[in-house]
């Protein structure tokens, strides 16, 4: 398959109420836009991602728009439909045999996603993935059953040659997305589990929540005979952490800021101090709580860790601890901050017979 993409970015947003277009927006730190510009193009199997944006717009936002030799920005047209069209009229069909078609609107598809739908491609000309409501539908007073109703997502994949005469017969029809096609002509369409994260943006409140914070701490003693974890790494030293688990103080107090952002209790209380979790490892808390956080479609949008301790010197292993402990938690390494502090030899700490640890989190739905 030679693959190439489409990015939909062309509309004006009138039901977001906003002077911005919700795709040039900022979120953290970044246009919205840009999210799905770099992990689409970031794929090897992808060769060619086209931008489609409205012209007026881009003159405004183009030195904050993501670039790269893949990327190539045309101007839309007036719907949705007209502006996908152009995409894949400007497609080289003899070059690329298959293109994804994704809306700008939903910055927060996973790589893992796009890779499935890619996968799927290699035995089915279209690729669409669904998932159910989590609300009651009621449709003429009568309840209709969620696992019955599928709302679709994209980006959505196509064998380029049907997606693209399907288009050129149907362009002066209604088409609300991609996959409607296949399904008005009866087509065969994959269908795959989609994202509850890979929501479409709509209104304001869809991103422009407020973020919630958490604080953790944690405390152990010092001794020989023990191991010293921190972050979930083996730091090789004298002395280690006194727990009924690993005793890693970083990772317990991690947990309680998660816990406490979210107001769903304490790690003492999930993971009592009972023969079920000891000696456990203290990634597995950690673990064990962020299914609970993806779950409830929580982010985590930050981690400020402050470990204090007066040997061993951490200067080498900061930035091993916040690599880890971002890769646990499926984050960029920029959104883990690891501090390390001594008490110049003040109290229990000091004299090396304890190390604690400060964390402090943010949080979105």
């Amino acid at each position: 398959m030679n693959i190439c993409a489409i990015i939909v970015a062309a509309g004006n947003s009138h039901r977001f109420k906003n002077t911005i277009p919700k795709q040039f927006l900022k979120y953290e730190n970044d246009l919205l836009i840009n999210q799905s510009l770099k992990k689409i193009s970031s794929l090897s199997s992808i060769k060619r991602v086209t931008l489609v944006v409205n012209k007026d717009a881009y003159q405004k936002y183009k030195n904050y728009i993501f670039k790269n030799k893949k990327i190539k920005i045309i101007y839309g047209g007036k719907e949705r439909k007209d502006s996908v069209y152009i995409g894949l009229k400007s497609i080289n069909k003899k070059k690329y045999t298959h293109v994804l078609i994704h809306d700008g609107a939903r910055p927060f598809v996973s790589i893992k996603l796009i890779k499935k739908i890619i996968f799927n491609l290699k035995k089915n000309d279209a690729v669409v993935p669904y998932i159910n409501p989590n609300e009651t539908i009621v449709y003429n007073n009568k309840i209709i059953p969620r696992k019955n109703i599928l709302l679709a997502q994209t980006p959505q994949g196509f064998k380029l040659s049907k997606v693209y005469y399907l288009f050129r017969k149907n362009i002066k029809n209604t088409i609300t997305d991609e996959a409607s096609l296949f399904i008005k002509n009866n087509l065969p369409l994959k269908k795959i589990q989609g994202e509850y994260s890979n929501k479409k943006i709509t209104n304001p409140d869809d991103i422009l929540k407020d973020s919630k914070y958490g604080i953790g701490y944690d405390i152990h003693k010092l001794e020989k005979g023990y191991n010293l974890y921190l972050g979930g790494l083996k730091i090789p030293y004298k002395l280690g952490t006194v727990g009924h688990s690993d005793g890693d103080p970083v990772l317990h107090a991690l947990v309680d800021s998660l816990l406490g952002a979210n107001k769903l209790g304490d790690i003492g209380t999930l993971f009592p101090n009972t023969k079920k979790y000891k000696k456990k490892r203290s990634v597995f808390f950690l673990k064990e709580i962020l299914k609970i956080l993806i779950k409830n479609n929580i982010k985590i949008i930050n981690i400020d860790i402050n470990i204090i301790i007066q040997k061993p010197n951490l200067s080498k292993f900061k930035i091993l601890i916040a690599n880890n402990i971002a890769k646990i938690c499926g984050l960029d390494s920029s959104k883990v901050s690891v501090k390390a502090k001594t008490t110049d030899r003040v109290g229990t700490i000091g004299n090396e017979k304890a190390v604690a640890c400060e964390v402090i989190t943010s949080v979105k739905n």
